[in-house]
């Protein structure tokens, strides 16, 4: 039997372990999405924060993100603890990163009485530093695990998968719900006004999420052998920057970043255009379907094309897509009864695109981390990992910059109230319904297919990949009969 069978028949990591792997990775994500999502109208909006002054915190943060996700993979790849390098985190990071969340989204309610700007600013740096810091710390060992929890590559994909999977299904309530109580709240039915809806809000993210994040720290276990030695600071960053494959797909997902206004746009276009955010429910039902049907399909399609191909492919597809529904919708993106059905189809089709796309990155890091180790002897998951978080957070923190910096360009400018309060209205001199139209149908895909030029020089596939697997599992077969031979021998 060659070593590439023996590889696939021989499973670590079992079916209660790779699902609560997925439903740590859902709890986490709600949080995430809570953040992420409504970050830019809960501060403007409902905060009453400057939108310059978010988009200005938003884009500094995001240089922060620069410098700690690679310093926590360093730290991380330097822990040597009895449970392992990744868990010790993944138990302890869960609380402070829940009340985080709270006292994040509970600052409009806490200082409702305050109209300095100034102190509002300080309060949103403070509490969204605080956050951001807690989440690294988790972020980073939870996708580190994916490729620790097992030397099998059947078995780290599986993980990778459910955590997407069940992410999806549980992080992707997260929208659909908010944009339902936020009408409800609107409309008096629920009895809260938006500081305390938010504040309610910041708590179940907070509680629940958390709660199903600690999943992964206390079920799940590490069983690729690291080496006994620590790896010197200046080591884990040099083995980094020469990982090629690594390097090109962070130059693609940083180009893939303007994809991610889309998110935001959308619960604007539901408001101005259709009159209602809880549009976006209904638009959100197809996708939900096509993305938790699209996690089964992973196995079938990659073993018909490799990761690259994958990639390359999904996005011309999206792009051609949203062409399409573009054009179609030109005439019609204020009337709801045509608009819905187009974005339901678009929805359908990128969801699924979505799933696949989500899988598969990260399968492809966990590839190069076991070709640095093939490379070098020395596996450094803390740091790959460091730049898949610091991919997500950059990203999202870019777009959520841009999209607040777009804001006024296109029409959608913040008035104050008699209550002091502000809210967001069009622009009587800019077609914003336009602009919003484009901006959640052909703008971002179509953008960001300057992110497949990195792909062009990416090898780490086919047979290259299957040979250093194929070593990789000989080396480990033989390092752990050199420990049990030593063992005995005491």
């Amino acid at each position: 039997m060659s070593n590439n069978e023996m590889m696939k028949e021989k499973r670590y990591v079992g079916v209660k372990e790779t699902v609560l792997y997925g439903v740590a990775n859902g709890g986490q994500v709600i949080g995430y999405n809570m953040v992420r999502m409504q970050m830019t109208f809960f501060l403007v909006t409902v905060f009453g924060i400057p939108s310059e002054a978010v988009a200005t915190m938003i884009m500094v943060m995001g240089f922060w993100d620069a410098f700690n996700d690679p310093i926590m993979g360093t730290v991380v790849d330097r822990t040597r603890t009895r449970l392992g390098k990744l868990r010790p985190y993944l138990l302890f990071v869960p609380i402070p990163l829940g009340i985080a969340t709270v006292v994040f989204f509970g600052g409009a309610e806490f200082l409702s009485g305050v109209q300095s700007d100034a102190v509002k600013i300080v309060y949103m740096c403070l509490t969204y530093f605080i956050w951001e810091f807690f989440y690294t710390i988790g972020d980073i060992p939870f996708w580190g695990l994916s490729a620790a929890i097992s030397p099998n590559p059947v078995d780290r994909s599986n993980a990778i998968a459910s955590a997407r999977f069940l992410s999806s299904i549980i992080g992707g309530l997260v929208t659909p719900i908010i944009s339902l109580f936020i009408d409800l709240s609107n409309k008096g039915v629920i009895g809260l006004n938006m500081r305390q809806l938010f504040l309610v809000m910041g708590i179940v993210a907070g509680s629940l999420g958390m709660g199903l994040f600690s999943l992964s720290g206390i079920f799940c276990r590490e069983r690729v052998v690291q080496n006994s030695d620590e790896p010197k600071v200046l080591d884990c960053f040099r083995f980094l920057f020469k990982n090629k494959p690594l390097m090109l797909i962070v130059g693609s997902s940083i180009l893939s970043t303007i994809e991610g206004i889309t998110d935001t746009f959308a619960q604007y276009f539901y408001i101005f255009s259709l009159g209602a955010a809880s549009w976006g429910t209904i638009v959100g039902i197809p996708g939900a379907v096509s993305g938790f049907a699209a996690y089964p399909l992973m196995p079938l399609i990659e073993r018909r094309l490799t990761s690259k191909q994958i990639v390359i492919r999904t996005s011309l597809l999206k792009a051609a897509v949203a062409t399409v529904i573009f054009l179609i919708g030109l005439k019609f993106y204020r009337k709801p009864m045509v608009i819905v059905p187009l974005l339901m189809i678009q929805g359908f089709v990128f969801s699924a695109i979505s799933s696949i796309k989500m899988v598969v990155p990260t399968k492809m890091i966990g590839d190069t981390v076991d070709y640095m180790e093939w490379k070098t002897g020395e596996r450094n998951e803390g740091m790959a990992f460091s730049l898949l978080t610091f991919i997500s957070k950059l990203t999202g923190s870019l777009c959520t910059a841009i999209a607040t910096s777009i804001m006024p360009v296109i029409g959608l400018v913040t008035v104050e109230l008699a209550d002091n309060s502000l809210q967001l209205v069009e622009s009587a001199t800019v077609n914003t319904r336009f602009w919003l139209w484009a901006l959640i149908t052909i703008i971002p895909p179509v953008v960001s297919l300057l992110s497949l030029i990195p792909f062009k020089f990416y090898d780490l596939e086919g047979e290259k990949l299957r040979t250093i697997q194929e070593e990789m599992m000989a080396r480990r077969e033989e390092k752990s009969r050199a420990v049990s031979q030593n063992s005995t021998s005491d």
